[in-house]
């Protein structure tokens, strides 16, 4: 039963590594699920035994990447550590994902679709709410002294903002993946400028 069990996985898994490169490759309108097979080495009916349709697969592909942006929200406030520390470990781990080629493949990938079929995106989507977590964090830092804020959901907007102005937004208009030095720098320099702007 396990063995079964373990090969239907292997099997999906082959399905969805084939669904994406040929989502890669033409993009989701132009790609079929023929080809998909194919990159697969399965058959069109065991290929819609796993997926439905060209649309189930391509959502399983949004839901996979959103949870791993997901994994970045794990932002706590720490009382005996250093906001400065805990600021830049979140900018690191963001970094992290910004500094993937094959991460920011797939948010271009996503992007692109977003805006020809938000429906097909937004039914689906996780809600990877990074900014009211890392809001959160600026609220616990300030009640706890290490920073001074009116509003933390708007320092929280301005960091996302420092740290993806440059290294998001250019990317996904085509510039090239910032490195993971250029990055540090990036993180760096936005933590710099939160604490000058709103540490005590």
């Amino acid at each position: 039963m396990e063995e079964r069990a373990a090969a239907n996985q292997e099997k999906r898994e082959q399905i969805y590594a084939a669904a994406v490169a040929e989502f890669q490759e033409r993009g989701f309108r132009e790609a079929r699920m023929d080809c998909i097979s194919a990159r697969a080495g399965a058959s069109k009916r065991t290929v819609y035994k796993y997926f439905e349709s060209k649309e189930k697969l391509f959502q399983e592909l949004i839901r996979r990447h959103w949870a791993r942006f997901a994994a970045t929200l794990d932002v706590t406030y720490q009382p005996d550590r250093d906001i400065r520390d805990q600021l830049t470990a979140v900018g690191r781990a963001e970094g992290a994902l910004l500094t993937s080629p094959e991460v920011m493949a797939t948010t271009r990938l996503v992007m692109s679709e977003l805006l020809r079929s938000p429906e097909l995106v937004e039914e689906n989507q996780e809600k990877t709410d990074f900014q009211a977590a890392l809001a959160r964090m600026i609220q616990d830092a300030d009640a706890d002294g290490q920073l001074r804020v009116e509003n933390p959901q708007q320092a929280a907007e301005e960091f996302i903002a420092l740290i993806k102005g440059k290294a998001f937004w250019p990317v996904i208009f085509g510039a090239p993946v910032v490195s993971p030095d250029e990055m540090t720098e990036i993180v760096e320099s936005s933590v710099e400028m939160i604490m000058r702007r709103y540490g005590t």
